[in-house]
């Protein structure tokens, strides 16, 4: 992977976590309860790992950059929302794991110097995996 594939999979991550961001935030404003706080923990993780993609780009002298504002389509939440827990959580594993191949393939290429923060992206994503798994088991 070229310098410029590499540096346009650490923006497309950074997108990403901008937008896992707003999922998980609306997800929390309809929710309750324990699980309200749950979605607002992952919603933190997302930040927390997108600023660390920020960083990332910034030492190239990139600039992380959105169109819009990140939103969540309603049609998007509503799959989640008016779906059982358990059918959101199943559809939620499967963008967890295609989210880890694609950040594995990152970390692969990521120079030694950025192998620490890549490695956190790929731990976020795997956390967030563990999470659905628990809710997908009930624990």
């Amino acid at each position: 992977m070229e310098r410029d594939s590499y540096l346009d999979g650490i923006h497309s991550a950074w997108l990403g976590e901008q937008l896992g961001q707003a999922f998980f935030l609306a997800m929390a404003a309809q929710a309750q309860g324990d699980m309200a706080d749950k979605w607002r923990t992952l919603a933190e993780l997302e930040r927390v790992t997108g600023d660390r993609m920020a960083s990332l780009l910034a030492k190239y002298d990139q600039e992380p950059h959105m169109n819009t504002p990140a939103e969540v389509p309603q049609d998007v939440l509503a799959r989640y929302t008016e779906a059982s827990h358990q059918d959101a959580m199943m559809q939620m594993k499967d963008t967890v794991e295609k989210a880890i191949v694609h950040f594995d393939q990152l970390l692969a290429v990521a120079p030694d110097e950025d192998v620490e923060d890549v490695r956190f992206l790929v731990w976020h994503e795997q956390a967030l995996l563990a999470f659905v798994e628990c809710e997908i088991e009930g624990s």
